[in-house]
């Protein structure tokens, strides 16, 4: 049996080795080790059951979707001054644009595997993954940094770990924009429920068909379009209903 002595340092063997994971990850010694293994912790490992009879419990207990509220804002705040700076000709409908693009869930999926934030997480175990499981815990692992250490070392975090190394703008701004998958990442990301495309016209035959399609989330319409092909009124339903969301202009 261990005495406690060596129960201590066995704990603060592990408590070294996550900071200096942390500090690789970021450039900087984390002060307060509470605040990333937060970040670092998705809801699916708080008690499903908890988090339906007790939201405030399982809030209290700990995921990181509070700091992923942050990250995410942050993030885009910090993105958004780059941009402006870079482009001083451009236009809002541009820089909202490039924005998108740069912070889009894939983009961001995928450099939290980068700098190797993905092996970190803490999630149930199961067959299924939500690939978006990864971009929400690189947000968060943004908030704790703020929170830890201010908003100017997170700035070089962003600046150092992410625009430099992943940001390429020739190549963001010659990238086509899905309508449909932004709207789905926007309907992922908010939570808002099943977002389902159905046909509510066909008009015309054969080459001349129409389709008329509605973008609904329950019974809530977010958007209609149309469309010679299913594929152009779904793009174009998501269009309109990004535009009535105020997300594209």
């Amino acid at each position: 049996m261990l005495t406690p002595r060596q129960l201590y340092n066995r704990f603060l063997s592990r408590e070294q080795e996550f900071a200096k994971q942390i500090r690789e990850i970021s450039g900087f010694m984390p002060k307060e080790i509470f605040l990333y293994k937060l970040a670092l912790t998705h809801s699916s490992s708080v008690d499903p059951e908890e988090k339906r009879n007790n939201r405030k419990r399982a809030v209290a207990r700990g995921c990181n979707e509070r700091l992923e509220f942050l990250g995410d804002s942050i993030l885009d705040s910090v993105i958004a001054e780059y941009l402006f700076k870079i482009y001083p000709l451009k236009d809002e409908g541009f820089l909202t644009e490039m924005r998108s693009k740069i912070v889009n869930r894939k983009s961001l999926n995928d450099i939290c595997k980068k700098l190797n934030i993905d092996v970190m997480i803490q999630h149930k175990q199961s067959g299924s993954i939500n690939e978006s499981m990864y971009g929400d815990a690189l947000e968060a692992f943004i908030g704790a940094v703020f929170l830890d250490l201010g908003y100017r070392r997170t700035k070089q975090f962003i600046h150092r770990r992410i625009i430099d190394p992943y940001v390429h703008l020739h190549t963001v701004e010659h990238q086509i924009i899905s309508h449909k998958n932004k709207l789905i990442e926007y309907v992922q990301k908010a939570k808002l429920g099943q977002l389902n495309f159905q046909v509510i016209d066909e008009v015309g035959d054969g080459r001349n068909k129409v389709f008329r399609i509605q973008a609904k989330v329950g019974d809530k319409v977010l958007g209609i379009g149309e469309g010679k092909n299913k594929k152009t009124a779904e793009q174009r339903a998501s269009e309109n209903a990004l535009q009535r969301l105020n997300l594209i202009h």
